[in-house]
């Protein structure tokens, strides 16, 4: 199902959206706020930042060997300018500046062999249920992965700051948020009178599953004027039946460029987006507009 180069998505989003309900590991916590600076000295090194599941980091300098598991977080690495910092990519992060990286294999199941071997000095990874053992070898190695989980569009803006942060470059990170927040709040005032059309993203699969609440995919339906017809659903992605097509009607099917639809749906309108859509990262600004455009184009030509 969801990152094909929407494969990309489906370890961005789709292979993770089976790990998105799954309960995250309780150890080794602490009582601080994901993301949060706990200590700096006037934002210089050393700085203690917790992650995801509340595990506290500490960094001495800016990281210079990166691996991160996530490919929205290694889109934002490289829009910060941290490519030469890159020592291992996964097989999905096919950008120029890292494609002759080795790769560690997949984001949930890297090959550990090679990814120790490259001696990381920060593994950006992916908050949800992936296989134990995974995380005991990297403990025992000594390494800590950080964890990061991009559900919501704050989530996301939350994200980029906090890896600006760590490898100093916290005006870029705080340049491309700007760019996303100004794009939204431009979305947000054109379409604030307009007619909500009802709208259904497909990330693929059979049966389809769909953006349900609680997630980014459905803050930038709502932002563009759509009203999501699946935004009830109990968690964040579900598979659903076709049936539940034609009892919503949906005025306008979403997807992505590579995204089967079944065709008892291809007669319903249907706009087919591009993959960078399902990756959460520093694309944020484009993709509200992309979705803004299919849902009102009469008012983004």
């Amino acid at each position: 199902m969801p990152l094909l180069r929407s494969a990309r998505f489906f370890v961005s989003l789709s292979t993770l959206i089976l790990q998105w309900g799954c309960d995250l590991p309780k150890d080794h916590l602490s009582d601080s706020t994901p993301g949060s600076v706990l200590e700096s000295a006037s934002q210089t090194y050393p700085i203690q930042i917790a992650d995801y599941t509340n595990q506290v980091h500490l960094f001495l300098e800016a990281p210079s060997r990166i691996i991160s598991l996530v490919p929205s977080a290694t889109e934002t690495l490289l829009s910060i300018d941290v490519e030469n910092s890159l020592v291992g990519r996964t097989d999905f992060d096919d950008a120029p500046g890292i494609s002759h990286l080795p790769s560690v294999g997949t984001g949930l199941n890297p090959d550990l062999e090679i990814l120790l071997s490259l001696e990381p000095d920060l593994i950006i990874a992916f908050a949800g249920e992936s296989d134990p053992s995974i995380m005991k070898h990297l403990r025992n190695a000594g390494t800590i992965p950080f964890m990061i989980r991009p559900d919501k569009l704050e989530d996301a803006t939350g994200i980029i700051e906090t890896l600006s942060l760590i490898t100093d470059r916290e005006h870029m990170g705080d340049s491309i948020i700007e760019t996303i927040n100004s794009s939204l709040e431009m979305v947000r005032k054109r379409v604030e009178n307009q007619p909500k059309p009802r709208v259904a993203y497909i990330l693929g699969g059979e049966p389809p599953w769909v953006t349900g609440p609680d997630t980014y995919l459905h803050q930038l339906i709502a932002v563009s004027g759509g009203q999501n017809i699946f935004e009830d659903l109990k968690h964040e992605y579900v598979p659903v039946s076709l049936e539940e097509f034609f009892i919503r009607k949906p005025d306008l099917i979403l997807s992505t460029e590579h995204t089967y639809i079944p065709k008892t749906l291809q007669n319903s309108r249907t706009i087919k987006l591009s993959s960078s859509i399902e990756i959460p990262g520093p694309g944020l600004a484009e993709a509200i507009l992309e979705i803004a455009r299919a849902i009102h184009p009469k008012i983004f030509p």
